[in-house]
């Protein structure tokens, strides 16, 4: 039996207990230039520099890899947490071990239910059931779309920069990412229309939107996303719309859900992409959901052969987060706000090479280069070493002798700009979802190396 919202409302916001009200007196300080590397009173210790070496982990361990004999002391590239996850989450997957069996299993409706009373609560989405598909993650859920609406060789367009993994996903349908690149304003990234309507084709039949935006933290306004659905309805073109970061945002403003569109041409021709892996740091148990309206929509993607079968410990984790994890959330994603204006602060004082603007959503704080990328010479040294490689060698960027130069100088490694598309070759990529302590201890390193570059 369905349990009834009422009470998950209730069970939610007790889980929260009064966290609302440290929240904003933290965002209030933060939003006065008082963020310290304290914090708040933090009863999740996720100020502890935790480590995660030696644990396989693909955003520490594999940089060992890459930089073999040089010391990294700060991993900042690929987009997970560096805090233990909830209580919650750790003490359900656990009971489950205990049963010790993992036969296959049959989706449980609780699953389901927890996914309709979190987004109802948290953004008043009140999405009914057969209006949702499970799956194993926002990527392959994509690439069902992708295979379900486009046929091999047409276009998917996407704004630019835009997340790396998105053009692999568009290529791996075998179809062709187009890009329309955001337009750069002195307040931050806008979408060009005029540029997107240009772009739009009888052959371009999907638009991935990513809201909030991966790289740039973007979060699309409401008349955005109207006239985005707009334009791309009108030439037949299905919006694919990505929105795992949709619960790290910024105080001070908002995300919207392209599922909240009442527009008809909404209802009609979007689909909505989420998951708990990032906002919950599960990204290993390859979880993920799809939502729309328009079940014909949903239809077709079932006609692709998607699986919606999630792993049992990936059911089991999403279903304690969303019911029993929120005051967890509540605190990471302020104390991720704090690290975005200790951030900003610190950068203005100290380091006039790198140019940065607070992002309104995401953990990602995406980073201007360009004027220390050219101090160092590094398009030119770029060049230099590709005229000695051999033929097929992969090419060097810019962005990698800036890469290289951050491991060996300053021991911190971030993700490179370049491979985000048009738009991002001077840029770099930090995920400040991670302690404080080490934030500072990078910037401290960050800008020793800057005065001896």
């Amino acid at each position: 039996m369905e349990k009834p919202v009422d009470e998950y409302r209730r069970q939610l916001i007790k889980s929260a207990g009064g966290l609302s009200l440290v929240l904003a007196s933290n965002s209030a300080n933060a939003s006065n230039g008082e963020t310290s590397i304290s914090g708040s009173s933090d009863q999740f210790n996720l100020n502890e520099v935790y480590s995660r070496w030696g644990t396989d982990s693909a955003k520490w361990d594999l940089q060992s890899r890459r930089f073999p004999g040089k010391k990294i002391t700060a991993a900042m590239g690929i987009a997970d947490l560096d805090f233990r996850t909830a209580p919650a989450i750790t003490h359900a997957i656990a009971n489950r071990i205990e049963h010790e069996n993992w036969g296959y299993i049959l989706m449980p409706e609780s699953y389901y239910e927890s996914i309709q009373n979190w987004t109802l609560l948290r953004y008043g989405e009140e999405i009914k059931r057969d209006q949702i598909l499970g799956a194993t993650g926002v990527l392959p859920g994509l690439l069902s779309a992708i295979r379900a609406f486009c046929p091999p060789n047409s276009k998917v367009l996407l704004h630019a920069p835009a997340y790396t993994q998105l053009y692999v996903t568009i290529r791996s349908a075998s179809c062709i990412p187009v890009e329309s690149p955001l337009k750069t304003e002195s307040d931050g990234y806008r979408i060009d229309f005029e540029d997107l309507e240009r772009r739009l084709s009888d052959d371009t039949k999907a638009f991935l939107l990513c809201n909030p935006h991966n790289p740039t933290g973007n979060c699309w306004s409401r008349e955005d996303l109207e006239t985005l659905v707009s334009l791309c309805a009108r030439n037949g073109t299905v919006v694919l719309s990505d929105e795992i970061h949709c619960d790290f945002i910024a105080h001070g403003h908002t995300y919207t859900p392209i599922f909240s569109l009442e527009s008809e041409v909404a209802e009609r021709s979007s689909i909505s992409f989420k998951s708990t892996t990032k906002s919950f740091n599960l990204s290993a148990f390859k979880t993920g959901y799809i939502y729309a309206r328009n079940k014909k929509l949903l239809n077709k993607i079932v006609a692709t052969g998607h699986s919606q079968v999630v792993n049992t410990l990936g059911v089991v984790a999403s279903r304690a987060a969303y019911e029993e994890s929120g005051n967890w959330l509540d605190a990471v994603v302020s104390y991720v706000d704090q690290n975005m204006r200790y951030l900003e602060n610190y950068l203005s004082k100290h380091v006039s090479l790198i140019n940065f603007k607070r992002p309104e959503g995401t953990y990602l704080a995406w980073l201007d280069f360009s004027d220390w990328m050219e101090k160092i010479g590094a398009k030119h040294l770029a060049d230099l070493e590709n005229k000695n490689k051999y033929d097929g060698a992969p090419k060097i960027h810019a962005g990698d002798i800036m890469e290289r130069t951050l491991v060996e100088d300053a021991g911190v490694q971030l993700d490179r700009g370049y491979r985000f598309g048009a738009g991002g070759e001077n840029f770099m990529r930090m995920n400040v979802g991670t302690s404080r302590l080490l934030l500072k201890s990078a910037l401290d390193n960050i800008t020793s190396a800057i005065r001896e570059s």
